[in-house]
């Protein structure tokens, strides 16, 4: 699913959600729609990359890509107790590179995907909350199906929160050479824990902070990635059958109720067994232009080295068996992102537009080894 911006209440800045349901429950509603979200997301890349076949044989090839996703979110109740999210995504991409493995048939020119997305959690208490996460998602060379599942607890009456969710994807998918034929069906499973907390320092700072750890296992390459030959036709990359990925993150964010402001600053450092090893800084700002009414804005900056595996060029006869990859997104770059956002908020719009949530959001990313993206976003959403 591809995710742009997240515009959030600036006068709300905690990250695990800190409301409590105390005042429901012990009451039964009974299944009732609370909200629906309606959202397209425009996606534009453009730039270059040794993996592509799109190009030269020594590289690189083209990268464009052109995404367009329409997707609904369904905000349900089940109980005094019980919610639900049911979130499906559609997604229709153009993308050059791998349609340069297949000019015959043009089958990856355009590709559709379409996936359903369900969350739920229950309140087991004033302070402990469950959750289940299923998800499952299909496009032409692969599925993938997700199952997960977390725990919440809020402390020191509300005012802080620990919260510890798993998640186990298993993927299957065909398996394609450089040159477009078919090897088979293989997998991978993927599975990753996470461990956050957050705690409010005054009635308007709060920090929050999390730590996630990932295992993959299987066929991790994407099979019809070139890697160039000094000299020789490209082949394909080959990765480890087992990957480790640890993320560590951080982040304040104070509001200013004088110019009714909220400012955040968030930080991220990554590194896996591939040998990459990144970091990531990140500033927002919301600003309420009138009390319904804000804007966002936020720069990021994100520094790696690349993986001990990147290549852009292997010697003649290469080392049978050995990691090898040319993916521009494992290659030591530096990347800089700049969003803008615009929200209504429903709860306080005016008379006419009462319940009703708008989103209008675009950014620029663009990196040092030749990639640009433009994307862009608008949402609609209704609250009951």
């Amino acid at each position: 699913m591809l995710v742009l911006g997240g515009v959030a209440r600036a006068d709300e800045p905690a990250a695990p959600d800190a409301t409590t349901d105390a005042a429901i429950l012990g009451t039964d509603p009974g299944w009732r729609v609370e909200g629906v979200d309606l959202r397209v997301v425009y996606f534009d890349q453009q730039g270059h990359g040794y993996q592509s076949q799109d190009g030269p044989t020594t590289g690189p090839g083209d990268e464009a890509t052109t995404i367009i996703e329409p997707w609904v979110a369904i905000q349900l109740r089940q109980s005094a107790t019980v919610r639900h999210e049911v979130v499906i995504p559609v997604d229709v991409v153009t993308a050059a590179s791998p349609d340069a493995l297949d000019a015959m048939t043009s089958a990856s020119r355009r590709n559709e995907a379409a996936g359903v997305d369900v969350r739920t959690s229950i309140k087991r208490s004033d302070v402990t909350t469950l959750s289940t996460h299923v998800a499952f998602h299909w496009e032409e060379p692969l599925s993938s199906g997700t199952l997960g599942a977390g725990w919440r607890r809020s402390l020191a009456d509300d005012n802080a929160a620990i919260a510890v969710n798993a998640n186990l994807t298993v993927d299957g998918f065909d398996i394609n050479d450089v040159n477009g034929r078919y090897q088979g069906k293989s997998a991978r499973e993927t599975g990753n824990l996470n461990l956050a907390a957050s705690q409010l320092l005054s009635p308007t700072t709060v920090i929050d902070g999390s730590y996630g750890v990932t295992w993959q296992h299987g066929t991790l390459a994407q099979t019809w990635n070139a890697v160039p030959v000094d000299g020789g036709e490209p082949i394909g990359e080959l990765f480890p059958s087992d990957r480790v990925r640890h993320a560590f993150t951080g982040r304040i964010a104070q509001h200013v109720p004088q110019t009714r402001s909220t400012v955040k600053a968030w930080y991220r450092y990554y590194r896996d067994d591939f040998g990459v090893r990144a970091h990531t800084v990140e500033l927002s700002l919301y600003q309420y232009v009138v009390p319904w009414l804000y804007v966002r804005g936020g720069a990021r900056f994100h520094r790696q080295n690349g993986a001990s595996f990147f290549t852009t060029g292997l010697p003649a006869i290469p080392m049978p068996g050995a990691p090898r990859t040319a993916d521009s997104d494992l290659a030591p770059f530096d990347a800089r992102e700049l969003s803008l956002g615009l929200a209504i908020v429903p709860d306080r719009a005016p008379k006419a537009l009462r319940g009703i949530a708008v989103t209008v959001e675009a950014l620029r990313y663009w990196r040092d080894n030749d990639l640009v993206v433009h994307a862009g976003a608008i949402g609609v959403a209704r609250r009951f």
